[in-house]
């Protein structure tokens, strides 16, 4: 016998079936929206294009992590097909990718520029001008302080060993992408501290996963997905580790006890008040569905505007490091000739 309960579910599982049976349109529009910009379309507009053809069931759609961030744009483009303009900021959330090592190198290209220009300067400085300066010591037979004898070593190794000394800063430079990858895990890891969500607060990484959070609760409450079921979704479309846990605890909790406001569970606390009043205001009868839809707006609005985290500031730090090491090296080099002038 079917209960009231399934009669429910089949009925917005049919809804997302008939959205993506009707998206014909949303792929037409997603393939000139990329040739707008004249580039051709990103990983996950590839992903979802091929979903949307393939036709895959909707129990996928709302269980996996890589397709339940999609449905917003899946489901909003329905309410108006006519004008699909609607899904820009979406379409712009989209344009997403995971923060790989080419975003690593064009994001730190300033300090990294310098210290390339640095290593050049020490290989010329190794190959052309500490060679004279270590000829006429040995003339004078003068005694080397340990700083100059540093420098020389260093000068020998640069030259006799260029290969090996150019693998040791590729590695370097590999151990800097390597822990700039572990903080964002790291991050994500041990959200859970407040002082960790402080960091993250109104960052543009924070905007866009409240942006995917309410924007597929919205539109699954909008087809009539029981909100606990729809939390746990939205908490997957999130992509971010600490908002899908809160999520499943907030949605086991009210199934517990459905009968209470979200505001007063103490999981609520974790999220914004404005999206709670919301789920309270659905709750009730009201078009809370609509209030999460505009809230879901803003965030991806916002998340557009936002520039990332700029790593501008590590360009004066590189060049306050290479001004260091050049002025050693100009110590290190005199001092010897010093000692020479003052024992005339």
């Amino acid at each position: 016998m079917t209960t009231i309960s399934d009669e429910n579910q089949n009925d917005y599982l049919v809804r997302i079936d008939q959205a993506i049976a009707g998206s014909q349109g949303l792929q037409d529009w997603l393939l000139w929206r990329s040739s707008q910009d004249s580039k051709q379309p990103t990983g996950q507009i590839k992903l979802l294009i091929e979903s949307l053809k393939g036709g895959v069931p909707s129990k996928e759609w709302i269980s996996n992590p890589q397709l339940a961030p999609l449905l917003p744009i899946v489901l909003r483009s329905v309410s108006k097909p006519d004008d699909l303009s609607i899904l820009e900021p979406w379409y712009q959330l989209l344009q997403e990718r995971p923060f790989g090592v080419r975003d690593i190198l064009r994001r730190y290209y300033y300090p990294i520029t310098i210290a390339i220009a640095a290593m050049v300067v020490v290989y010329y400085f190794s190959l052309a001008i500490i060679p004279a300066f270590r000829s006429m010591f040995e003339d004078y037979e003068l005694r080397l302080p340990d700083a100059t004898k540093l420098v020389f070593s260093i000068a020998n190794f640069v030259v006799n060993f260029t290969v090996l000394a150019i693998g040791q800063i590729l590695l370097g430079i590999a151990g800097m992408i390597g822990l700039i990858k572990l903080m964002g895990y790291l991050l994500d890891r041990f959200e859970k501290w407040s002082f960790v969500r402080f960091l993250r607060r109104g960052t543009k990484k924070s905007l866009g996963s409240m942006a995917r959070w309410s924007g597929t609760l919205s539109e699954l409450l909008q087809i009539g997905m029981p909100a606990d079921q729809a939390i746990a979704t939205a908490g997957l479309a999130s992509r971010r580790p600490w908002l899908k846990e809160q999520s499943l605890q907030l949605a086991a909790t009210r199934k517990l006890d459905p009968r209470r406001l979200w505001r007063d569970y103490p999981q609520a606390r974790q999220f914004s008040a404005s999206s709670i009043a919301a789920l309270d205001l659905h709750q009730q009868g009201a078009p809370g569905a609509s209030v999460l839809r505009e809230i879901a707006n803003s965030y991806a609005l916002r998340w557009v505007s936002r520039e990332s985290v700029s790593y501008n500031w590590l360009g004066p730090i590189v060049l306050l490091l290479v001004a260091k090491v050049v002025l050693f090296l100009i110590l290190a080099l005199f001092l010897p000739l010093i000692s020479l002038i003052t024992s005339l």
